[in-house]
C-alpha cells in the first residue's frame, strides 16, 4: 500500500502530511515526497504513545507515564515532559514494571547520552561528544517528577540515587554590535533576516517572537506587548519599551509580513552562513539575545532591569547574560577606584629608609 493511501496520511503543500489525533487534539506532520510509509506510520505510533492515546499492558512502565502525565497536563512544560519520558520508555523498556527499574541503569542510559552523539528526527543534533549535561539533567528530572508523583517524595526512587551530570559553568558570550551589524548585513533579504534582526535589538527568545501579533506592535509609542512567558518559573505579560533601533528592526518586520510561527533551526542556518561569510564562528543565533542582554548590562549595571527585558523569573539566570559584560565593569570599577582613593592621579610609592648595617668590632681574647 503506498503512502497516501494508508490512514492519516495525505498530499500537503508538495509533501506528504501525516496526522493524528489524540484526545480530542490534532498532531501532524509534514514528511518530504517519496518517504517510505513505515516512517509515517512509526511517527503517528510514537504521536499516540507520547500524547497517552496508545493501549498499553496495565501496570507496565508506559500505563505509569500515561497515568502521571494525565495529572500534569495543565503543567506549562507538558509536551517537553512527555517527550523526556518517551525517551525513557525508549532506552529502559515501556513493557517492564516501573518499579524493576534500577539506579545503575538509569546512570547507564544517562552516560550513554552523554557520551554518544545523535541527531534526532526533530530538533538540534548533539554535539561531537554527546548531550549537552544541561540537556540530560532535564531528562533525569523529568523521571524523578514522575516517580515522586506517582509514588511520593518520600518512597524509595532509584532516581534519586543516581548521579546528575553536572553542567559545565555558563560560558561569556555576548558578540559586539559592530559585529552583528556585519553579521546581519551579510544575511540576503529573507524572513530570517528580518527576524534574526528583531532578536539582535530587543533581545526576545525566538519563542517568544513567533507569538507575536501585529496588535501587539505600537511603533509609534514604541511598545511591544509580550504574552506571558511559561518557561521555567514563568513570567506574566508585559509591555516592554522598544529603542529607536528596535522599532526600525520592527518596522521592516511588519513590512516583510514575517508574523507567525517559524523553524527557529532554519532561521539559525542562514545567520550561521553569514557568519562565515564574515569569518565569525563558533556563534549560533541565540548568540544574539546574550548579546542583547550583556549590552543592556553595560549601559544600566543593574540586573533588575536586564532581566525585565529578557523576561526572566529570578536574576540568577540574567546573570549568566550579563557575564560577557563583567569585563567591562571591572575595568571602570577600578577605574573609579583610583579616582576615589587618589583622584586619578597616580601617588609615586614613598622611599624606604635604608637600614644601616651596625658593625660589631669583635675583641681578640688574650691570654
Amino acid at each position: 500500500m503506498t503512502a497516501r493511501k494508508l490512514p492519516g496520511i495525505r498530499p500537503w503543500k508538495g509533501q506528504l502530511q501525516a496526522y493524528v489525533r489524540v484526545r480530542g487534539t490534532r498532531y501532524s506532520k509534514s514528511f518530504p515526497k517519496g518517504t517510505a510509509p513505515d516512517v509515517l506510520t512509526r511517527w503517528q505510533t510514537t504521536q499516540r504513545r507520547l500524547h497517552g492515546g496508545a493501549t498499553v499492558p496495565g501496570g507496565s512502565f508506559a500505563a505509569d507515564i500515561q497515568t502521571y502525565l494525565a495529572r500534569v497536563s495543565a503543567m506549562p512544560t507538558y509536551h517537553q515532559r512527555a517527550a523526556h519520558l518517551e525517551l525513557w520508555a525508549q532506552e529502559l523498556g515501556r513493557d517492564r514494571a516501573r518499579h524493576s527499574i534500577t539506579t545503575a541503569e538509569i546512570d547507564a542510559v544517562m552516560q550513554r547520552w552523554l557520551t554518544t552523539p545523535s541527531t534526532p528526527a526533530k530538533g538540534r543534533p548533539s554535539g561531537p561528544e554527546g548531550i549537552a549535561p544541561a540537556t540530560v539533567r532535564k531528562r533525569r528530572i523529568s523521571l524523578l517528577a514522575l516517580f515522586h508523583k506517582l509514588d511520593g517524595k518520600d518512597a524509595p526512587n532509584p532516581v534519586r540515587a543516581s548521579s546528575a551530570p553536572r553542567a559545565p559553568k555558563p560560558e561569556a558570550r555576548g558578540l559586539d554590535y559592530a559585529t552583528i551589524a556585519t553579521i546581519l548585513q551579510a544575511m540576503p533579504e529573507s524572513l530570517a533576516k528580518r527576524r534574526a534582526t528583531v532578536i539582535a535589538y530587543t533581545g526576545l527568545p525566538p519563542g517568544m517572537l513567533a507569538r507575536v501579533q501585529r496588535s501587539d506592535l505600537h511603533l509609534a509609542a514604541a511598545t511591544l506587548r509580550v504574552a506571558a512567558r511559561r518557561k521555567g518559573a514563568g513570567v506574566a505579560a508585559r509591555t516592554i519599551p522598544l529603542s529607536p533601533l528596535a522599532v526600525d528592526a520592527f518596522r521592516a518586520f511588519d513590512d516583510a509580513k514575517a508574523y507567525g510561527a517559524f523553524t527557529v533551526q532554519n532561521v539559525n542556518l542562514s545567520f550561521q552562513r553569514a557568519c562565515r561569510k564574515v569569518d565569525v564562528h563558533g556563534v549560533t543565533l541565540y548568540d544574539l539575545r546574550h548579546a542583547f542582554g550583556a549590552q543592556l548590562y553595560r549601559v544600566t549595571h543593574d540586573l533588575a532591569t536586564v532581566g525585565r527585558f529578557l523576561l526572566h523569573a529570578n536574576l540568577v539566570t540574567t546573570a549568566r547574560y550579563a557575564e560577557a559584560a563583567n569585563q567591562d565593569v571591572d575595568v571602570q570599577a577600578v577605574q573609579r577606584f583610583a579616582q576615589a582613593v587618589g583622584g586619578g592621579q597616580k601617588v609615586p610609592p614613598k622611599g624606604v629608609r635604608r637600614r644601616k648595617r651596625k658593625i660589631i668590632k669583635h675583641l681578640q681574647r688574650v691570654r
